[in-house]
């Protein structure tokens, strides 16, 4: 169940019980950890909490600390159920509700579990209107509370075998998002290396090469930051700095082998129950991590079959692709894609930067040197700044994310409505189209409605301005169509919501 309703002081109250309970118990542990821009102090009940917090954070744990910005409290919860129902046991409108339930299922003969009545994401609109502020998620095991009003934050979890634990990913990450978003610094999901001093942002989202290349490059003596999660942050002259958070790379089993003879010394943490990546420990290469390492230029990498690695300043289409995809790739892992200032604040911190594209070959090792060629000569290169494009459109694994950059919002596409937009793009008529899906799907008349209605809304959108080519023929992916139910979806991640923008009208 959702609560939005909440006032202030029965949202207060909630966090007054989870005090009172953790009132009750002994406090097992207390380290901090240093961001560098923040520190969080971290308190735990539960001594079994400490090897799974070692290994992932072993850079930024710190013993002592002589101030601290927020607190993050952690605990082994045996009963999230119980847990549940006393944090809301003063909270009359949370009661009855559930009250209401249990006799409105009982009244249409229909079971329910006791567990599924106490699912509760309860919101406050000073912490997000997209993110519950509280979660009690009963059914697998684990309370979330944001008191971001008092810098404090509350996880309880039932199972800490390394191999479920580890399911949910990295450790803490949504409460450091949560506690690094200010006006001057932001949680990103992508990877920064650096040579000389100089530091590399590489805009991409997954299997794109950055993780590789940055892993590869860290053990070959590159300066490291991350290949994963990291923070930028803006110092008080306005330059662009990234510090590390996690002490853990993820590699693929293909990976894995190609870069054994490098991983001495690091110690394997889990296969993160899917068996599909390693998990490694590597404190061992701490003497390459940077805090508050200066960002200089941002590369777009990119697989390519080329036999050898190419680097070139990007296009300023290239560069609305790198913009969008390392802040729709951070938004997704952080759940914040509505959140519109984040998006230009990220965009703003990277924009002024130089762009290049990089081509990487299937040769590792060739594309780390020629990585440390480039960089030995990047000073002494002119560096211009690549204008940003309002539109920003980049396609990647067939589905289309845009980004409107003067006011921060995406827009999202589904396979069907990606196949339709790129034949538009390359200059297919909309009248061609139209009659194509009169073909193609002759008895639904309502895919006709929707691809009006999808012309529409490109067009109030200001994200489609028609160029037709006379040669170009329409091109209908009838595997996206049939995987899509021949639905075409088109969101709008607006200021603090979502919308989708193709509903057909009610008749």
């Amino acid at each position: 169940m959702k609560f939005k309703d909440l006032t202030i002081d029965e949202i207060n109250q909630i966090y007054l019980n989870i005090d009172k309970y953790l009132a009750t118990k002994e406090i097992k542990w207390t380290k901090y950890v240093d961001f560098g821009c923040k520190i969080v102090k971290l308190v735990s009940y539960c001594d079994a909490f400490f090897p799974l917090v070692e290994k992932q954070l072993t850079f930024v744990l710190k013993d002592k600390s002589e101030y601290f910005d927020d607190t993050l409290i952690i605990w082994n919860e045996k009963d999230v159920l119980n847990f549940t129902k006393n944090a809301i046991e003063r909270i009359p409108r949370i009661c009855t509700k559930i009250r209401f339930e249990k006799v409105y299922r009982k009244a249409r003969r229909e079971e329910i579990c006791e567990k599924k009545l106490y699912e509760l994401q309860i919101y406050n609109s000073a912490f997000s209107k997209t993110k519950p502020a509280i979660d009690f998620q009963v059914s697998r095991g684990f309370v979330i509370a944001n008191n971001k009003e008092n810098h404090t934050y509350y996880y309880g979890v039932n199972n800490l075998d390394p191999e479920e634990f580890i399911k949910e990913g990295h450790i803490f990450v949504q409460f450091f998002n949560n506690i690094l978003k200010t006006e001057t610094s932001n949680l990103v999901h992508g990877a920064v290396i650096g040579y000389n001093g100089n530091g590399i942002c590489f805009c991409a989202r997954g299997q794109r090469g950055k993780s590789t290349l940055s892993v590869l490059s860290m053990m070959k003596g590159f300066e490291y930051v991350s290949d994963d999660y990291l923070i930028l942050h803006q110092d008080n002259k306005g330059q662009l700095l990234s510090s590390p958070i996690y002490s853990i790379i993820t590699l693929s089993p293909v990976m894995y082998n190609r870069l054994y003879d490098y991983l001495r010394g690091s110690q394997f943490v889990s296969n993160n129950a899917r068996k599909d990546k390693y998990v490694f420990n590597i404190s061992n290469y701490h003497n390459t991590f940077k805090r508050n390492y200066p960002i200089k230029l941002c590369i777009f990498p990119e697989i390519v079959s080329d036999e050898d690695p190419s680097i070139r300043p990007c296009t300023v289409e290239e560069k609305g692709r790198a913009i969008v995809q390392i802040i729709q790739s951070t938004l997704m892992q952080t759940r914040d894609l509505s959140e519109n200032w984040t998006v230009k604040k990220i965009m703003n911190m990277v924009k002024d930067l130089p762009f290049y594209k990089l081509n990487l070959c299937w040769d590792i090792d060739r594309n780390t040197e020629f990585l440390r060629d480039f960089m030995n000569k990047f000073s002494t290169l002119e560096n211009k700044i690549v204008e940003t494009p309002k539109i920003a459109i980049d396609v990647t694994f067939d589905l289309a994310n845009i980004l409107n950059t003067e006011i921060g919002i995406i827009y999202s596409m589904n396979k069907f409505a990606t196949n339709l937009y790129e034949n538009l793009l390359k200059g297919v008529s909309v009248e061609d189209i139209s009659e194509e899906l009169k073909n193609i799907v002759s008895n639904n008349n309502k895919i006709i409605e929707e691809f009006n209605i999808f012309i529409k809304q490109l067009k109030e959108k200001e994200i489609f301005e028609q160029r037709i080519t006379t040669d170009a023929k329409p091109e209908i992916n009838m595997d996206f169509a049939e995987e899509n139910n021949y639905k075409l979806s088109f969101v709008e991640y607006a200021q603090e919501e979502y919308k989708q923008l193709i509903k057909l009208e009610e008749k």
